[in-house]
């Protein structure tokens, strides 16, 4: 059985509810913070010892009773509320006592507290704050309003030994790099809010992607039934009449009029079938295709020029090719079949034009293989470039084809990765364009 994936809340959602940062690394740097208070309150209270002044050996001691149940807080249950309300309060006396004490340290007391606040309100939240603004500032009101009063007498760091300014330095040193690690924590988690949010932004932009490509999916099946009900239900409707007129024909000994009748049945029958067969060959695009190789595209030209020959003749039309081709890495069939649709449509399209012609060109942009098909014919309105893509989807009822054939077209250059578009205005002809990847590099 396998366990279920554990579920991460996203950090947009996770800094809504922790704004300082990661609960975790704030966890690391009280319990660091933490030890580092732990130390100086031993080491002061050692050093006290030492030099026989019990006084303050017993007011650094006290100290470090909060800091040892904070540090067990913070250890058992990754909570940094209470061990940081906790560490805070304690430093914020000790400050104020060693003051008291004549231990020099009155004016660090008085920029210390600023500090410890601004590190307190980097991890802590709410009222919290406002409570430890309010113990500094009685606890500065003391310093000031005592010494002015005469209720005790503070040293100044100028008249200090140079122990008094290892100890403010260790102090300041222990809140620089707390606040430096705590807004890297921030800023990192900004980052990747950041990062999320663009993730989201591309995720959503994929979204509609989608919901565009369903849109244009379910167009192209309805077109597909309409097309489909018709295009079939034309030929039907045609073998059934023509099967009629045949069975009459036959009775009435009309031989004539009965091989007319076949004629006509297997033209019917040669629509429906063709029908059929581009359907089924819309049907294979993306999934049933010939392993890519690289080929001259010069072959494909001549390859599709040769099955258009006989249409090509037929109308007249001047053929031009005006480029030397490049090998392509594509399914050779299918991009023989672009060519040959778009060479045929070009040809079609002639209207009447008395001198018909066609060019087939390359030209290479910004690293693409563009490849062109255009003529001199009837042109095309802007406004129906891109539906001339759109399956069954012919401008010209009247006209031959079931509306196919371009839609086919896109959907193998697409297989391919490449894009088709066409510039024409009408009267002043066509220009099909399309792109192909070239072969590809071989790293070593």
């Amino acid at each position: 059985m396998t366990s279920r994936q554990k579920y991460t809340e996203p950090v947009s959602q996770s800094l809504r509810r922790h704004p300082q940062g990661s609960k975790v690394e704030i966890a690391n740097t009280v319990r660091w913070v933490g030890f580092s208070a732990l130390g100086i309150f031993l080491t002061l209270t050692i050093a006290y010892l030492l030099l026989g002044d019990y006084r303050n050996a017993l007011a650094t001691s006290i100290g470090v009773i909060p800091i040892i149940v904070a540090l067990h807080l913070i250890r058992r249950d990754d909570a940094v509320s209470v061990p940081s309300t906790l560490l805070a309060v304690t430093i914020i006396l000790l400050i104020t006592s060693l003051a008291t004490l004549n231990q020099g340290m009155y004016d660090i007391g008085l920029l210390g507290f600023p500090v410890i606040l601004i590190v307190a309100g980097l991890i802590l939240r709410g009222r919290v704050i406002m409570y430890l603004a309010l113990l500094i500032i009685v606890c500065m009101a003391w310093l000031v309003f005592g010494d002015l009063w005469n209720l005790y007498q503070p040293v100044y760091l100028t008249q200090t030994g140079v122990e008094d300014f290892f100890i403010g330095s260790i102090i300041i040193l222990i809140a620089g790099n707390a606040v430096y690690r705590l807004v890297k924590n921030v800023y990192h988690n900004l980052y990747i809010a950041e990062q999320e949010i663009k993730m989201r932004e591309e995720a959503e932009k994929e979204r509609e992607a989608v919901i565009q490509q369903l849109k244009r999916k379910n167009q192209e099946l309805d077109r597909f039934a309409v097309r489909v009900s018709h295009d079939l239900k034309t030929p039907l409707i045609t073998l059934a009449g023509f099967l009629g007129y045949l069975d009459r024909d036959i009775k009435a000994g009309d031989s004539e009029r009965a091989e007319k009748d076949f004629s006509q049945i297997n033209a019917a029958a040669k629509t429906m079938g063709n029908f059929v067969d581009e359907l089924l060959d819309l049907s294979r695009v993306g999934r049933i295709t010939n392993p890519p190789k690289d080929v001259p595209f010069d072959g494909i030209v001549e390859e599709a020029l040769k099955a258009a020959e006989g249409l090509i003749r037929a109308r007249q039309v001047q053929v031009e090719i005006e480029a030397v081709f490049p090998f392509v890495y594509v399914d050779r069939a299918r991009i023989v079949q672009v060519m040959q649709n778009l060479i045929t449509n070009a040809v079609k399209f002639m209207g009447d034009q008395p001198n018909p012609k066609m060019v087939i060109g390359f030209e290479e942009v910004d690293g693409d293989h563009i490849f062109s098909v255009s003529d001199n014919g009837i042109g095309i309105a802007p406004e129906n470039h891109e539906r001339i893509f759109e399956l069954f989807n012919k401008l010209d009822p009247n006209s031959d084809g079931t509306g196919i054939g371009l839609g086919l077209v896109k959907k193998i250059i697409e297989v391919h990765h490449g894009n088709i578009w066409v510039e024409s205005e009408p009267g002043k002809g066509s220009i099909f364009k399309f792109t192909l990847q070239g072969i590809p590099k071989i790293n070593g």
